[in-house]
């Protein structure tokens, strides 16, 4: 029997798809993975993080799945409405972030009751509500349309609220550790944002206009203030951590940083956290997992982070046109697209040889030892996604870019 890697490369998509979906249950949620934690040795992770959950359901949208996307987007809304009441409380007075964690909207809950499962750790984090915010604007603009009520825009309206409260502060960021103020934090913000006041920053992304902004709208005065907290961060990820995996979302999805600033970050990455099975989430980082235990010195990697530097190169070399500082529009010539498109393909390659012979995306390597939380779905989801954009960009243009024989058909040839 052939194992994941030998399978020709849409088998590949195939059945990396297969196994997030066995992750997705009836309501549209995914849980995190399949890991019980029946022998006591830690969190059970067959639960919902609402992140997790948004993540992991993009790459229906890269499959042309609209369908379970906007479903995913509507069961998330729901759990917000099932907290409509904190976030309303704390859109007008802050909570205390150590002292009073119960007033903050959950960051994981029951996948069946929606119930959150425990208050003892940080639940506030600003890139959940950014993320949110990002993604229902993006999906109405590109005409797949949710039947919203007056109760939903009334909810959205108090998320952009909450984000005007206290997006530009700190908060526990996509780790769930601090609180510190976060750049991965403050750009997913303010891309939601933007997605809503929209200027003209994410016009390339849609063949027709159509207007939200009258919807939830967004006063450039925030803009500009988000954007100056940004820019101050910047390129540190925290006054603690001076470069962090999840500061790959400030690439994609949101796009919110000039082109310099990407490659910054992207060489920051390369060069100091990038290993040859996944990618270390910060500098200095000990969390390893439940049951492992790393050698001294030893930090765990993540394979999503190899599947998220091939998503960010591929979108470098997606586009002809990137902007500066000044958000000026900078012309991308084709050997460096080339060149952005050929790192893709390397990060992409050393992402399937750390995934397992069934396909699985682990969620990190400690060693050589694959962690509990196997797959991932998030991580299997960004796998999914970074297929389908070398696979489009090769088909877009041949001429350019070109698969290596051995992704089209498998390690085998």
């Amino acid at each position: 029997m052939s194992t994941f890697q030998e399978l020709p490369f849409e088998e590949r998509i195939r059945t990396s798809y297969q196994i997030l979906e066995r992750l997705r249950r009836p309501n549209g949620g995914y849980i995190a993975s399949p890991y019980m934690a029946e022998d006591g040795s830690g969190d059970a992770y067959n639960v919902y993080w609402i992140r997790d959950i948004m993540f992991a359901t993009y790459a229906n949208e890269y499959l042309g799945c609209f369908d379970k996307m906007v479903e995913s987007l509507r069961l998330v809304l729901d759990i917000f409405k099932r907290y409509h009441l904190r976030i309303i409380k704390a859109s007008i007075l802050k909570p205390d972030l150590l002292n009073q964690r119960g007033l903050f909207m959950p960051a994981r809950v029951h996948p069946t009751t929606l119930e959150t499962i425990t208050d003892d750790w940080g639940h506030h984090q600003l890139d959940v509500f950014g993320l949110f915010m990002y993604k229902i604007g993006d999906l109405i603009k590109k005409g797949y349309g949710f039947r919203f009520t007056q109760e939903d825009f009334a909810l959205i309206g108090h998320i952009r609220n909450y984000i005007f409260n206290m997006g530009f502060e700190a908060d526990f960021g996509v780790w769930e550790e601090g609180p510190e103020c976060h750049s991965s934090s403050f750009g997913a913000v303010l891309g939601g944002l933007m997605m809503w006041f929209d200027q003209g920053h994410y016009d390339y992304k849609y063949s027709h206009k159509i207007e939200i902004g009258h919807l939830a709208p967004v006063s450039e005065r925030v803009i500009a203030a988000g954007t100056a907290a940004l820019g101050a961060l910047l390129p540190r990820e925290s006054a603690g951590r001076p470069y962090d995996l999840a500061q790959l979302s400030l690439i994609w999805p949101y796009s919110i940083v000039d082109l310099d600033t990407k490659l910054l970050i992207l060489r920051n990455i390369e060069n100091h956290l990038a290993g040859a099975r996944g990618v270390r989430r910060y500098p200095g980082d000990v969390y390893c997992g439940k049951g492992l235990s790393a050698h001294h010195g030893e930090t765990a990697q993540w394979p999503l982070g190899l599947a998220w530097l091939a998503i960010c190169y591929a979108k470098l070399a997606e586009h002809p046109n990137d902007f500066d500082a000044e958000r000026k529009p900078i012309h991308v010539p084709w050997d460096r697209r080339v060149d952005y498109f050929e790192r893709s393909v390397e990060y992409f390659t050393r992402l399937e040889k750390a995934m397992t012979d069934e396909g699985y995306v682990p969620e990190m390597y400690v060693g050589t030892h694959v962690g509990h939380n196997t797959p991932l779905a998030w991580a299997q989801s960004f796998h999914i996604i970074s297929s389908q954009m070398l696979l489009n960009l090769s088909h877009k243009h041949p001429g350019h870019f070109r698969l290596p024989v051995a992704i089209r058909r498998g390690v085998e040839a």
